[in-house]
């Protein structure tokens, strides 16, 4: 336990006063404060959307929530694609374990200080989000609100640390930190825009939308012929992306902020108009199998990590 708990401060020291980190935290939270800058003007002119529009906005595309969904990755894999195969190229993983520690402290090390680092971000950016949030609105969060942002935090972390021990995971089964880094990009790029698409391809496929023809043809909706081809066509598209764990996140971010999702953005529930937030143990119900989801990856990822590099060779310069 020692030996990880070296190694693990060891790790939060690296990644706090790394340039990549100071770089991604700057980059984080300008975005988020320019979001939330955007959700106090929309409750300002929608006195009765709630302090937890400063994470959803009027525009779905900028949300907090939805930067998170997008940059989340980016964050998670930065942190732990090169944690262990570039040591073990440098040669001071060798040095590291010739010292009284256990290859599973190292392992359990850069994961939890990885977690520790992740957390460190998330927690200030809400937080600073919230504080300036505060005097500009003039109104703080009730405790439904406090609730509710405390378990989207704790969401998110987990969100990254899945992304973190997939990086980690990258780094054990290849030798180059070039290497793990394309698999990291291209996993990032697959799970955020390619799943998307072979989404709606698949569903054009096998539920193809025609425009009604006869009297419907200028307001198709009140055909229930295409109301029921658009909800087969999101069942589909649904059910494809949830392979992505991004898409996981946004459903259940979206049950606990009380907003609706749809293509990894996010969307107020009513359209402009005042709403009431749906409780939050019926968010929790809803949100339960998308987080029980990012917890088994997670696990999956990090498990795996901590067998390989348990049997892998460690020899000076790699």
């Amino acid at each position: 336990m020692a030996g990880t708990l070296t190694v693990c401060r060891k790790e939060i020291a690296d990644h706090v006063g790394s340039r990549r980190y100071i770089l991604l935290f700057a980059l984080i939270l300008l975005l988020s404060t320019m979001s939330a800058y955007q959700g106090v003007e929309y409750i300002r002119n929608n006195p009765n959307a709630g302090f937890m529009a400063i994470f959803s906005g009027a525009q779905a595309s900028f949300s907090f929530a939805y930067l998170m969904v997008f940059f989340g990755p980016i964050i998670g894999l930065a942190l732990g694609f090169d944690a262990i195969n570039k040591e073990r190229t440098s040669g001071s993983l060798s040095v590291l374990l010739a010292q009284p520690i256990y290859r599973d402290s190292v392992i359990n090390g850069k994961f939890l200080g990885g977690i520790a680092a992740l957390s460190l971000l998330t927690v200030s950016t809400i937080a600073i989000i919230c504080g300036a949030a505060v005097p500009l609105l003039g109104f703080g969060p009730t405790l439904d609100d406090i609730s509710r942002i405390t378990l989207f935090t704790l969401l998110t972390v987990l969100y990254l640390a899945f992304w973190l021990g997939l990086g980690i995971l990258y780094s054990t089964v290849t030798k180059k930190t070039s290497t793990s880094m394309l698999m990291s990009v291209a996993t990032w790029l697959f799970c955020a825009v390619v799943i998307t698409i072979i989404a709606m391809l698949v569903a054009n496929m096998v539920a193809p939308i025609h425009m009604p023809t006869g009297g419907n043809a200028t307001n198709p909706f009140q055909s229930p012929e295409y109301r029921e081809l658009l909800q087969k066509s999101s069942t589909i598209q649904t059910y494809i992306q949830r392979i992505s764990p991004a898409y996981l996140y946004s459903e259940a971010a979206s049950s606990i902020l009380g907003v609706a999702t749809s293509t990894f953005g996010f969307t107020r529930l009513g359209g402009g108009t005042p709403f009431q937030l749906p409780e939050l143990s019926q968010g929790l119900i809803t949100s339960w199998p998308q987080i029980t989801a990012l917890a088994v990856l997670l696990i999956i990822c990090f498990v795996t990590s901590y067998m390989l590099f348990l049997r892998q060779e460690i020899r000076p310069g790699g």
